[in-house]
């Protein structure tokens, strides 16, 4: 005797891509890319309920840990001999606190510029022509203002 329910229907692509608001082109991308590998009836791509989840999965890791395709699938292969997938999620956030800093210099600089009392501050303010002047002579951006 099965404890588990009925299974639930397969469903074609396009449900899948109305479903999750993707093109059918990006699951089919995703298949590819190894992230996915629904079954075939009579030719046709169908995808059951782990199929779903995968998906489900993948459009999370997307949006929220903003990660790529390949460290994804990282992940979702877990650690093997060739990769670790913390190794893809250590890079991604490393990536993230540089992304942060480069962020932070841009809210300080523009959050000067507003406070700057000249109608051309590129031309009269005075910290911004030391910043050009030194950027002028090292190449290098400056520290932000703070």
């Amino acid at each position: 005797m099965s404890t588990t329910g009925p299974a639930s229907p397969a469903r074609s692509i396009g449900e899948v891509a109305d479903r999750f608001d993707v093109a059918v082109s990006t699951l089919r991308w995703w298949e590819r890319c190894g992230l996915l590998s629904p079954a075939r009836v009579s030719g046709r791509r169908v995808y059951d309920d782990a199929d779903i989840r995968r998906i489900a999965v993948i459009q999370l890791l997307q949006k929220t840990a903003l990660l790529s395709l390949p460290e994804i699938s990282a992940l979702l292969d877990g650690t093997s001999k060739d990769q670790d997938w913390r190794t893809a999620v250590g890079a991604r956030v490393d990536e993230c606190e540089a992304q942060l800093a480069r962020l932070t210099a841009a809210r300080a600089y523009l959050t000067h510029l507003l406070s700057c009392p000249s109608d051309h501050p590129t031309g009269q303010c005075p910290y911004l022509a030391e910043e050009i002047d030194t950027y002028l002579a090292t190449g290098r951006v400056p520290t932000p203002p703070s």
